[in-house]
């Protein structure tokens, strides 16, 4: 607020103190004295405005404090130039500048220079009784001290509150910032800030396969180990484009039962080569075999639950009674094809070895009817035994009815010249 003008004013002086105030210089007349403006008092030719006041008292000022401390600090002023001018009427009081209008000698118009105090979780003050205030000029020494340390232990929560609330709001848990706020608030530190979150039930819904690797005895994962184990589990899935079992649920299951991401590679490498791309009657056998439905089959390959080596097992027996099914031997059951890959059989030797049977078997069957009651029969059984165990002792029963189609019929057989004459080093019996 500018000084009021007294009636009958002189006509003003002018100049500008080093602060950039406006100042204007009295008129003296060369008969009288000016009375001296005592040390450290006022200057009552000074016009104060509100940029004045907070480059004089060294601090910043709230908007409201600036409002009131302008007020009485200019009113103030105003009682003691009027009584200066009073004592000393030769004096010509200083002409307050219009509206707008720059201060004499050009510039820019004065503002009011207010620290900013906001961030964009609120204002300082929140965050202690240290907040900047006005200070008054007969503070002592000790007084500054104290209300400086308070202001900085204020900053100091603010920024804390800060580098928190960012961080958990990385970690999708935004909605804990006002729980946040008042553990700052109270001088809680971070460590004790940190444990109260955790203890949280938002905390503990979003890194909720802690509690169950807890509970098996496996080590629970930091948040930034858990969110980098989650992203490379997503990247995984969503690279084959099994963008349905991209989902909290299923990756939670993943962290809980500590499948580490070349194991879920793995599985989505099976699931993907072994059972999508599959031929239906893979598909088909291991719905036959093991009871599962179409939908549930990928499921089932990527249930963490499920170990790994025992989804490989049965994906494998159910090529090899796949196999087994293209020729016609439905009789091929699940213990018959488990039995096969224990034998160490692939799904290229079972498509090769039910091809070779099937050549074979259709006349091996007839001579046995022939033959049955001075020779050994020769079925499915002695064939897969024959092909896939390297039995030689099923070889010569086949070979026995071989030779008695010969003698009785004359000519070759028709078991003859087929890929089961070729020699074989293994299983000589």
């Amino acid at each position: 607020m500018a000084v009021k003008k007294p009636t009958g004013a002189l006509p003003k002086g002018g100049g500008q103190a080093a602060s950039g105030t406006n100042l204007v210089q009295p008129t003296v007349s060369q008969s009288n004295k000016v009375t001296p403006i005592p040390a450290g008092a006022i200057n009552p030719q000074k016009i104060y405005s509100p940029a004045a006041i907070a480059a004089d008292f060294k601090v910043p000022l709230t908007p409201a404090q600036q409002d009131y401390q302008t007020k009485i600090t200019a009113e103030r002023m105003q009682a003691q130039a009027d009584a200066y001018f009073k004592a000393n009427p030769e004096l010509t009081p200083p002409e307050p500048p219009k509206k707008d209008e720059p201060p004499v000698g050009g510039g820019p118009i004065e503002q009011p220079v207010i620290a900013d105090t906001n961030s964009v979780s609120g204002n300082i003050s929140e965050f202690g009784t240290g907040a900047p205030t006005y200070t008054a000029p007969t503070q002592t020494p000790v007084e500054v001290a104290t209300q400086a340390e308070t202001t900085a232990a204020a900053a100091a929560r603010l920024d804390a509150f800060n580098v928190l609330s960012e961080r958990y709001k990385q970690y999708g848990l935004g909605g804990l910032a006002e729980v946040i706020r008042k553990l700052v608030i109270e001088g809680a530190s971070e460590a004790t800030i940190t444990f109260a979150l955790q203890e949280s039930p938002e905390y503990k819904q979003r890194f909720k396969a802690n509690e169950a690797r807890l509970a098996k005895g496996l080590a629970v994962l930091k948040p930034n180990e858990y969110i980098a184990v989650e992203d490379t589990y997503r990247q995984a899935l969503r690279a084959y484009g099994l963008i349905v079992f991209d989902t909290d649920e299923y990756v939670s299951r993943f962290i809980e039962n500590d499948v580490s991401p070349s194991e879920l590679t793995a599985r989505i490498q099976l699931a993907t080569d072994r059972v999508i791309n599959a031929a239906p009657q893979v598909r088909n056998t291991l719905i036959n075999f093991y009871g599962l439905n179409d939908v549930d089959l990928i499921a089932y390959t990527l249930d963490p639950k499920g170990q790994l080596p025992t989804i490989e097992k049965q994906i494998a027996t159910a090529e090899i009674g796949a196999a087994a099914a293209r020729q016609g031997f439905q009789q091929v059951d699940r213990s018959n094809a488990e039995y096969l890959k224990s034998l160490g059989i692939t799904q290229e030797q079972a498509i090769k070895g039910f091809s070779d049977i099937a050549s074979i078997l259709p006349t091996a069957t007839k001579l046995t009817d022939i033959y049955k009651d001075g020779l050994e029969g020769y079925g499915l059984d002695q064939a897969q035994q024959e092909v896939f165990g390297q039995l030689a002792s099923e070889r010569r029963k086949r070979e026995r009815l071989s030779a008695a189609e010969t003698a009785t019929f004359g000519g070759k057989s028709a078991m003859g010249g087929t890929a089961l004459d070729r020699p074989s080093s293994k299983g000589q019996i």
